[in-house]
């Protein structure tokens, strides 16, 4: 049975893999609807709509090949957010790719976070638009 750090985990926007990142994860949901009657004696339920919502912590790195100014390009903006401001992420639990989850996603949040001693971060919060496109096998 194979065990997996953090140090193994990353993220993809699009295409480009982000080469600093300090965590990620994701929250998936369901909502419950009661099917309960007036002469219920227990709650009973149906599985409704199901959504995900995640956040993620990267290092400020400038490098190549890492294209987080894109991510934050997608809510940091002079005009108005739009379905094109959709992004594709795949958070990846190991270098392999075969153990990753990829979806849609908007950006609802990013804060830039700077502090003297300490490296300068980027928490961001995503909620899924859509299915999954892959999930872990």
């Amino acid at each position: 049975m194979a065990f997996y750090t953090g140090r193994n985990g990353s993220i993809k926007i699009g295409t480009s893999v982000v080469e600093k990142v300090r965590d990620w994860s994701l929250e998936t949901t369901v909502e419950l609807l009661s099917t309960n009657t007036i002469d219920s004696g227990v709650n009973t339920f149906v599985p409704g709509v199901k959504g995900a919502t995640g956040s993620a912590t990267l290092l400020y790195y400038q490098g190549t090949g890492t294209d987080f100014t894109a991510l934050l390009s997608k809510i940091q903006k002079t005009s108005e957010i739009t379905t094109s401001d959709k992004v594709t992420l795949t958070l990846r639990v190991d270098d392999s790719g075969t153990n990753s989850i990829t979806f849609d996603a908007y950006i609802t949040s990013a804060t830039v976070s700077v502090s003297s001693g300490e490296l300068t971060v980027v928490p961001f919060n995503f909620t899924v638009d859509g299915e999954f496109d892959t999930v872990i096998s």
